[in-house]
């Protein structure tokens, strides 16, 4: 199959008096960005030299998530209204990857379990999120789920209370490139004893474009 992935590289030379104000708005669409279907990845660089110059780089599965993401309105926004913050035009350039790629190999989704539960235990909040795939939700109480900046701050303030979490793969099941994994699970939660407790949860994965695994949804409810 013909690879699809896309990628972009842009350069965006801020008026001085609006380098910041710049800075800090390409940092936050490059965060929005990473909810979004398809993306792979999306990073703000500033030129070591100029600190006027931004440079991006973005990656997408596919022309249509690109495409999908240049018609998002924030997107439309800003690009109607960058005469506001460039001294000069904003140069991007699409890339698409010579030679043949070398696919990711597929490991066994049941492994994602072991990330998920050492990124916790390591309270790295980037490993913790890194484990789901863009636009991935997880159900914090029963009928309610959450995703994209929601889901990470629920997680930076559960970490706050120093929660142990064990967790074990008792069932997993794999249907071409989506797997569900039952797992039974404990966790204590000193200073709230009423969170402590156990139970049997499901959680869905997707195999990404790169032939990774990423969490699409967990549940420790065990229903979706």
């Amino acid at each position: 199959m013909q690879n699809e992935i896309q990628s972009a590289v842009g350069f965006a030379h801020a008026k001085p008096e609006k380098a910041a104000e710049l800075g800090a708005l390409l940092v936050s669409f490059a965060e929005r960005s990473r909810t979004e279907p398809g993306c792979l990845g999306s990073w703000i660089n500033q030129d070591a030299q100029d600190p006027n110059l931004f440079v991006f780089y973005e990656i997408w599965a596919t022309r249509k998530d690109l495409a999908r993401h240049l018609g998002q309105s924030y997107m439309k926004e800003f690009l109607a209204g960058r005469d506001a913050y460039l001294q000069k035009e904003l140069e991007v350039r699409q890339l698409t990857l010579a030679g043949t790629p070398e696919q990711a190999e597929a490991a066994d989704p049941a492994e994602m379990n072991q990330k998920y539960l050492d990124a916790y235990a390591a309270r790295d909040i980037d490993a913790i999120m890194a484990v789901y795939a863009p636009g991935a939700a997880a159900v914090w109480e029963p009928g309610k789920a959450v995703s994209g900046d929601e889901h990470r701050a629920a997680v930076v303030e559960f970490l706050k209370l120093d929660p142990q979490l064990s967790a074990k793969v008792a069932e997993s099941y794999v249907v071409g490139d989506t797997a569900a994994l039952v797992v039974d699970w404990s966790i204590t939660v000193p200073s709230k004893p009423e969170m402590t407790g156990t139970g049997r949860g499901l959680d869905v994965l997707k195999k990404n474009a790169r032939g990774e695994w990423r969490y699409v949804m967990t549940n420790p409810f065990g229903s979706v």
